[in-house]
């Protein structure tokens, strides 16, 4: 049941018109790899999670984009298979495909009720403020929305948890 609402709320919001920020994401992101900004670029000191929860389960494997919601081909391609590796101590790795792209810190905080993933990239561009909305019961499968106002504003992502980082073979993309 919680798949066929998740399936629809991911529906809704491809209909929806959203804003230019995720396509300039992108844009920013592949300015940032091309430039070699990753290099130069900073992020603040990682804090454990401690107790949250949610701790646990974001630190098991990757974490990969199978579904990135957004009224923008270009991007929902860009971002498809774009994955995270949370560890212990409060940083993270990040990448595209079998490509690391960044790194930082990370860290979870609830936010009137809602659980909020902050992740903060050695890449300006490719720093994040995400709504997690809902866990599968096989804790397998996530959803997260990105925050108004942040980089991510208006975006939608089917999360699934992998044990490798992705390959294009395995999502179909040539």
């Amino acid at each position: 049941m919680k798949q066929i609402l998740l399936a629809i709320s991911m529906l809704m919001l491809w209909s929806c018109t959203a804003d230019n920020n995720a396509q300039n994401q992108e844009e920013q992101q592949q300015a940032a790899s091309s430039s070699g900004e990753a290099a130069t670029g900073s992020f603040l000191p990682p804090t454990p999670p401690g107790g949250h929860p949610m701790a646990p389960l974001l630190m098991r494997d990757f974490w990969v984009f199978e579904f990135y919601v957004v009224d923008d081909a270009a991007s929902r391609a860009a971002n498809k298979g774009r994955w995270f590796r949370f560890f212990e101590d409060g940083t993270f790795e990040s990448g595209h495909w079998q490509e690391k792209t960044g790194n930082g810190s990370w860290r979870l905080q609830d936010e009137q009720g809602k659980v909020i993933l902050y992740l903060d990239n050695v890449v300006d561009a490719q720093d994040g403020q995400w709504e997690i909305q809902g866990v599968n019961k096989d804790q397998d499968t996530m959803t997260w929305v990105g925050i108004s106002k942040t980089n991510t504003a208006g975006v939608i992502c089917k999360v699934i948890n992998l044990l490798t980082r992705p390959t294009k073979a395995q999502f179909g993309v040539e």
